[in-house]
């Protein structure tokens, strides 16, 4: 396997103005979501500590929980695309020429892409219908709209991100 895993945050050589204000938001919305893990972790705590020693746990915890959760895993999308961190299972490529994988992986940032747009625009649709009806969740009656509305721009960055990563695979220009 031909797998790395780098932290570097700085944009590649080269890369435009674009390139960078895309990576710059992608980072912030995956520290967005990474403020949202810690808050559910910090509830969670209080709710365990609070089931356990005091017979009173948070009122809704698991409701906020997977709320929360959704809300973060849409906003680690965006920078987990334009770093060409998915899964890629490689095995058969690796003999193939960079151009022909290029070519493969373009193929796929552009299915991302496709991906990407439907879901944002399902959602957004979800969530005008939710809004409409008045739907809310079970225990603690949040408008299911809220999240909803929080997820659509995360999947929208996530179609800009595949759109730049398709560019970069067919052009190879530098990587943002």
């Amino acid at each position: 396997m031909n797998e790395s895993l780098s932290f570097d945050s700085a944009p590649a050589e080269g890369a435009g103005l674009a390139s960078r204000a895309l990576l710059r938001t992608a980072q912030g919305f995956a520290l967005g979501g990474g403020l949202i893990l810690l808050a559910l972790v910090g509830m969670s705590l209080v709710s365990i500590i609070g089931r356990k020693l005091f017979a009173t746990p948070i009122q809704g915890d698991i409701e906020l929980m997977e709320i929360g959760a959704a809300v973060a895993i849409a906003a680690f999308l965006p920078l987990c695309e334009l770093r060409g961190q998915h899964i890629k299972v490689d095995a058969f490529t690796l003999k193939l020429p960079a151009r022909a994988q290029a070519w493969l992986d373009a193929i796929a940032h552009g299915l991302c892409l496709l991906a990407a747009l439907v879901l944002a625009w399902r959602t957004g649709l979800q969530v005008l219908e939710s809004r409409e009806y008045g739907e809310v969740s079970t225990l603690l009656s949040i408008p299911l709209w809220l999240p909803l509305t929080l997820i659509v721009p995360s999947l929208a960055l996530l179609a800009v991100t595949a759109a730049a990563r398709t560019i970069h695979c067919l052009t190879g220009e530098p990587r943002p």
